[in-house]
């Protein structure tokens, strides 16, 4: 089944209750609640055909009963499963409007919005789930994988953070932590991360087939790294890494497209071209949504492929059809900041935030060009705005009064901002540059 599924029963309970409902319902005794217990029950064996019929039939029956929320958010899994997204989006709004409290329904609507293409309503549902119940990290940790695989960094980073405020002993954060700090070319920190996730949960296989990772990108240090694979093999023969690992051991380099965003993947020109194929034919076909989420998973993968030519070629295209979308202007946007076209890369910002105004990832993109545009009035805009419409966004707040400060002169500012970062975050390890910041831009103040 698909993500958030509520805790199954035991699979002999699950076969009894289906076939004392079954019995029941040849009778003509069984009621709309025990219809929903055989379709879950059903469900947890695998028929998931008879279990969606009993489910829908127990809705129909009884659409306001006790179970109704729950059944609603099982038949979206169900059709999930079966690939019918809509179906599953309707059923997971329905329970979530049911009840409101619930924490399942939003936090699969969320994942099931990130893998439609949808980024900005999949991370605001599941920042609402996670603010459902303080207790369940799995949308935080949500986020922060798609956040990290997308390039998203600043993002990724303040979801483990928040993680490890809630559960300190998470080792999926601290990896995620190392994942990100490795991206980023912070090889020590990723290193310390790692031994963190280490620390927190003895063994664990994402933190080990990492640090073979770290190690193997590392010169001279080609010993430890097969070392960190082979104990990755121990604990996770059947792991999604172990191919990997094993061509790693065996002195195949492998680059992990996962870890490296620029990094090629198994052919991913072709893997791209198909997907960009896919969604030319589906949009030829007149379903142009359809063509717009299979367009986004092809930029995807030509982007962490590193093959900047497949995705000039399928963003060129994508402007023509999809230039109203302010995702496609996004990718614009950060395609020319790779190429180093700061003022290219601004202008689709430009047209991006024009497009949603309030979206969060668009304004912190747009401050990251307008910096490289050496347009800071801009990026001061673009960041305050991001500041008020996420108080807890830390690197928007550090950023600003950056900007502020050494690239505005405006020194009163710059210290004024880096003391409410001081108060709000005071565990971010760069609470500790404070000090020296402020001193250096008094003393450029004096001279």
């Amino acid at each position: 089944m698909k993500h958030g599924a509520p805790t199954l029963w035991p699979r002999g309970w699950a076969c009894g209750m289906l076939g004392l409902a079954l019995g029941l319902a040849g009778c003509g005794q069984v009621t709309p609640q025990k219809e929903y217990e055989a379709g879950v029950a059903a469900l947890h064996v695998g028929r998931l055909t008879q279990g969606k019929e009993l489910l829908e039939s127990a809705l129909e029956r009884d659409p306001a009963g006790t179970f109704a929320a729950t059944a609603q958010n099982w038949l979206g899994l169900v059709n999930w499963e079966l690939g019918q997204t809509a179906e599953a989006m309707s059923n997971f709004e329905g329970a979530a409007k049911l009840n409101p409290a619930a924490f399942d329904p939003v936090y699969n609507l969320g994942v099931l919005a990130l893998e439609l293409g949808d980024p900005q309503r999949g991370i605001a549902l599941l920042r609402r789930a996670a603010d459902l119940d303080a207790r369940d990290i799995r949308a935080l940790l949500a986020i922060g994988e798609w956040t990290t695989r997308n390039g998203r960094w600043d993002l990724a980073k303040r979801m483990y953070f928040e993680v490890l405020r809630r559960e300190p002993q998470t080792a999926a954060a601290a990896t995620g932590l190392g994942r990100v700090a490795l991206l980023e070319g912070q090889q020590a920190q990723a290193e310390t991360f790692f031994m963190q996730a280490l620390e927190m949960s003895k063994d664990y296989p994402p933190a080990l087939y990492n640090l073979g990772v770290l190690y193997a990108q590392s010169s001279g240090h080609g010993e430890q790294a097969g070392e960190y694979f082979r104990q990755y093999l121990k604990v996770a023969a059947q792991g999604p890494r172990a191919a990997a690992a094993s061509a790693r051991i065996g002195g195949q380099a492998i680059e992990q497209d996962s870890f490296k965003v620029h990094a090629p993947a198994p052919q991913p020109k072709s893997a791209a071209a198909i997907m960009w194929a896919q969604a030319r034919e589906t949009l030829a076909n007149g379903d142009k949504e359809e063509a717009y989420i299979q367009m986004l998973r092809a930029l995807e993968t030509a982007r962490e492929g590193g093959d900047m030519s497949q995705t000039g070629e399928i963003l060129k295209r994508a402007l023509e059809v999809f230039g109203d979308r302010a995702m496609v202007q996004l990718e614009a946007g950060e395609y020319q900041l790779r190429l180093n076209h700061p003022a290219e890369a601004q202008a689709a910002m430009l047209k991006a935030q024009a497009l949603e105004p309030d979206n969060p990832m668009v304004l912190f993109v747009l401050a990251r060009t307008s910096l490289a545009a050496e347009e800071y009035d801009t990026a001061v805009i673009s960041l305050r705005k991001l500041v008020q419409l996420e108080p807890g966004n830390a690197d928007a707040l550090w950023t600003l009064a950056d900007v502020y400060g050494d690239k505005l002169g405006m020194i009163s500012k710059g210290t004024a901002v880096f003391r409410d970062f001081e108060r709000l975050f005071p565990s971010d390890p760069r609470v500790g540059e404070i000090s020296a910041r402020i001193k250096a831009l008094e003393e450029a103040a004096a001279h």
